[in-house]
């Protein structure tokens, strides 16, 4: 759904594949944006779990707006502007919490979960006063409805329901099964960048040549982008594709790799080592199942298909449940991204979660969240707790791949500031994940086509 607002008001410049227009950045930009963008797009609020029992909430935050989402019964989740309709106070200051009704500590305005007001002091002075029914001093709702384990909401009470704005991304990814993992590790790290820095970060590959060298041991990495998914008409959504280029690797006693079932091995366990989110310990316990039961001479893609053999049985013995649908062209996507501020990179055992938005009304700074979902046996889900990084300085010595991802942005967005930085020139091939935030928050906020 794009704004039909003139956009004569805003000098825009073209999005290429193979260039973004500096403006994009701006604060002017971050202006358009809290108009434009933020209040009329679905985004990810909480995950189900946050949430379990009759009466709790999550604040949810982003850019001036809060907005409380609250479980109102058993199967019922519905989400409010977290302001009383009296004064405008905020009603609730604290980032989740149960209550058994809503209140507001100023004058002690009472709700309902279900948003309706149940209690106003002194409630006959309004009587004959216009617009003064229960149902006009009762909370503002707020579009809500469920998807992958998590609850989306978008503040435009004429948005289009959450599956057609997702379009076919529940028919790519409802088989891995989302809303059966639970939340494994929650962190937030608060990023003085724009937040489509932190985005743009983890939507392509190309990086890794120069962020993540240790990598490059397994191959020259390749990635081609979301070509295939933007030539589908009006997307909004893609994914990226790829791998390593081992064929070009020799294998033996002398070589860096004896064969190519321990490629297959190291790389993975690399994941394990450095990433902390995608390969877990069913996954690990797998792979040295992988190198002490597999013959050496497979190649590297019968090994990973016995990987994944193995690891749905190390699975069964914990009792977790392997996503039944999951083909091997499903785990070739190393990336998903979804309009406007998720990225996910998806795994048979959960999922890494990217989460970005503005911190406040700062276009100078991002609250970036990074959850890892994996999947239990009823009643073994862990006891998480969200761990919270005022800067990505705090966050040192806690994941090796993350770290190496995050000395880029602050220095890509002091770039950005730079009067002889002339917009960036991604890869038209390598790089089209950037070029699609791009494309598609242009035609989000201004008009025109996907």
């Amino acid at each position: 759904m794009a704004n039909d607002s003139n956009s004569t008001t805003f000098p825009v410049q073209k999005v290429r594949r193979d260039f973004i227009p500096p403006s994009d950045y701006s604060e002017a930009f971050h202006r358009l944006e809290m108009e434009r963008l933020w209040p009329r797009v679905w985004q990810p609020a909480c995950r189900e779990e946050e949430i379990p029992n009759v009466g709790d909430y999550v604040n949810y935050e982003i850019g001036n707006e809060s907005i409380l989402v609250v479980r109102s019964a058993r199967d019922k989740i519905r989400a409010f502007y977290n302001v009383c309709p009296h004064r405008g106070r905020r009603l609730r200051d604290d980032a989740c919490g149960s209550v058994k009704a809503i209140f507001c500590g100023y004058h002690a305005w009472t709700f309902g979960l279900d948003g309706k007001v149940s209690a106003i002091p002194s409630r006959d002075d309004w009587n004959g006063c216009p617009f003064s029914s229960d149902e006009d001093f009762s909370l503002t709702s707020v579009k809500s409805d469920s998807w992958a384990g998590w609850v989306w909401i978008n503040m435009d009470p004429n948005c289009e329901p959450l599956r057609d704005f997702l379009q076919y991304i529940p028919d790519k990814l409802d088989r891995f099964e989302w809303e059966n993992c639970r939340i494994r590790s929650y962190t937030t790290i608060i990023f003085p960048c724009n937040w489509k820095v932190v985005l743009e970060a983890f939507v392509e590959g190309y990086h890794s040549i120069g962020t993540h060298p240790q990598l490059m041991r397994f191959g020259d990495m390749y990635l081609p982008g979301f070509k295939e998914d933007l030539e589908g008409e009006g997307r909004r959504h893609g994914s990226h594709t790829g791998g390593y280029h081992f064929e070009k690797l020799k294998f033996g006693a002398n070589q860096r790799f004896r064969n190519q079932r321990d490629y297959a091995y190291e790389q993975l366990m690399e994941i394990h080592d450095t990433l902390h989110g995608i390969v877990h310990d069913e996954g690990a316990r797998a792979l040295r199942r992988l190198k002490e039961e597999i013959p050496e001479d497979v190649s590297v893609m019968e090994a990973y298909g016995k990987y994944s053999e193995l690891l749905k049985e190390e699975m069964a013995k914990s009792g977790a449940s392997f996503p039944k649908g999951i083909t091997p062209e499903d785990l070739l996507s190393v990336e998903w991204q979804i309009f406007p501020n998720t990225s996910i990179l998806p795994s048979p055992e959960g999922a890494f979660w990217y989460r970005m938005r503005p911190n406040g009304d700062d276009p100078n700074s991002t609250i970036f969240d990074v959850l890892s979902l994996g999947r239990f046996a009823p009643g073994k889900e862990p006891k998480w707790k969200q761990e919270v990084y005022a800067n990505p300085k705090e966050f040192k010595g806690k994941n090796p791949i993350l770290e190496q991802d995050f000395s880029n942005m602050i220095a890509v967005h002091k770039g950005t500031r730079s009067r002889g930085w002339k917009g960036a020139r991604p890869s038209p091939i390598q790089e089209n994940g950037v070029y699609n935030i791009h494309r598609v928050l242009h035609a989000f906020m201004f008009g025109g086509d996907y």
